[in-house]
C-alpha cells in the first residue's frame, strides 16, 4: 500500500517537471554547441579575410601591384569564406543531431514507463505459462 503514492509522484514527476528538465538539459547542449562552433562569430565575420592574411597597396599607380593587391585579398577573403562557411555548416550540423536527439529523447521517455511495466507483465505471464 506504500507503493501506490510513490507510484503517483514517480508518475508525476516523470510526465510533468521530468519534460522540464530535459529541456533544460537540452538549452544547455544547444548553447554549448552555438559557442563551442562561434556560430554568431562566423556569420559576423563570414566575408573577412583568412587569418587577416591581405596585401597592403603601394602608393604608386602600377598595375603590377594593384593585381597583387586584388589577387591575394580576393583569395584570402574567398578561403575565409569556404572555411568559415564549412565551420557553420557544421556547427548547423550538430544542431541538427542535437534535435533529433532531443526527439528520439522525448519518445523514449514517453514510452519507458509503459514499456517497462509491459515488460513486467509478459515476463510474469511467460513465468507462469510454462
Amino acid at each position: 500500500m506504500l507503493l501506490l503514492p510513490l507510484f503517483k509522484y514517480y508518475f508525476i514527476w516523470h510526465y510533468t517537471s521530468a519534460f522540464q528538465e530535459i529541456l533544460h538539459v537540452y538549452r544547455n547542449l544547444n548553447w554549448f554547441t552555438v559557442h563551442f562552433f562561434s556560430l554568431p562569430d562566423l556569420a559576423r565575420s563570414l566575408f573577412l579575410p583568412w587569418k587577416r592574411l591581405t596585401q597592403e597597396r603601394g602608393q604608386t599607380f602600377n598595375f603590377e601591384d594593384i593585381a597583387g593587391y586584388l589577387i591575394i585579398n580576393f583569395i584570402s577573403r574567398f578561403i575565409g569564406f569556404l572555411l568559415r562557411l564549412f565551420l557553420i555548416a557544421t556547427g548547423l550540423f550538430a544542431l541538427l543531431i542535437l534535435l533529433g536527439g532531443l526527439i528520439i529523447t522525448f519518445i523514449l521517455w514517453v514510452t519507458a514507463p509503459v514499456v517497462l511495466v509491459g515488460s513486467l507483465f509478459f515476463g510474469v505471464t511467460a513465468l507462469f505459462t510454462l
